[in-house]
């Protein structure tokens, strides 16, 4: 700025002086003269031919940010003030929304900005409903995410039997099975000759699934004209084979508490990342 001793300013001069200089200011009871910032100056305000497409752009970003931060209720001030830098400068709440918007790492692209990061692993056991306790945090303004799986294996029944030639085994099963995703085996096999002076004929046979419910197994063997018992083993696979994830079941000031989306065959270390935003 300018000291003032005296000054005249010709008339024709008299716009374009008022256009770039503000008018006198005492200080200390010295008249000094600023020169206006410039987008205080006619041309280069709001619809003035200085204002450049690149200007623009910016107030309006400027101005966006801005109506981010009106309808801020004191709470959610507080909190960007309590997000302020260790070094406490002049980025006390109203400059540290603007700044952070305008450099593009604040509401102008998201919606708030992440206050606090925490990270807990824990084993959830197959019953789940599982905690994890937590630094507080408003849950209101967190996400979860988790990261973590379990499975469910298939489910195998086995067993050793027999039935009668031409007759049918019935086997309960327990547990109960889904017929619709099981397969079956069955091992063994029978036979009988019948030999006279070198001659004769005879039959062999196997024993075979004839009927599969969900609680019972039936197997039969035919065996025309002979009379006898068929051993054999059978096993049952009901393919449940999967990966199971866990769930989130709800978020509190100082807990997260996850479930299984399935019950899992075993427990599983779980980890869960919890983001808490301005």
């Amino acid at each position: 700025m300018a000291k003032v001793v005296s000054q005249t300013i010709p008339s024709e001069d008299r716009k374009n002086y008022k256009r770039v200089c503000q008018k006198s200011t005492l200080i200390r009871g010295i008249a000094y003269v600023r020169k206006r910032f410039p987008w205080r100056m006619p041309k280069m305000q709001k619809g003035g031919p200085g204002v450049t497409p690149a200007q623009i752009v910016q107030r309006n970003r400027f101005i966006y940010v801005i109506d981010k931060y009106i309808p801020l209720d004191a709470v959610s001030r507080q909190r960007w003030v309590d997000a302020n830098p260790e070094y406490k400068s002049y980025l006390f709440g109203y400059n540290f929304f603007m700044m952070e918007g305008l450099t593009g790492g604040g509401p102008v692209q998201y919606p708030q900005m992440i206050k606090t990061i925490q990270v807990v692993k824990q084993s959830v056991p197959t019953t789940g409903g599982s905690s994890f306790s937590i630094s507080t945090i408003d849950p209101a303004k967190a996400v979860v995410l988790i990261q973590g799986n379990s499975y469910i294996s298939d489910k195998i029944q086995r067993g050793v039997n027999s039935v009668a030639y031409n007759g049918t085994q019935n086997i309960a099963l327990s547990p109960s099975i889904d017929p619709a995703i099981s397969s079956v085996r069955i091992l063994g096999s029978t036979g009988k000759m019948s030999l006279s002076e070198g001659t004769g004929d005879g039959l062999w046979g196997a024993p075979y699934v004839s009927a599969l419910s969900a609680s019972q197994l039936s197997v039969k063997c035919d065996m025309p004209n002979f009379s006898g018992t068929c051993y054999f083993s059978w096993e049952i696979t009901e393919h449940k084979a999967q990966t199971v994830y866990p769930v989130l079941v709800s978020i509190s000031a100082n807990a997260v508490v996850i479930d299984w989306a399935l019950v899992p065959s075993v427990a599983a270390d779980v980890s869960i990342t919890v983001v808490e935003y301005l």
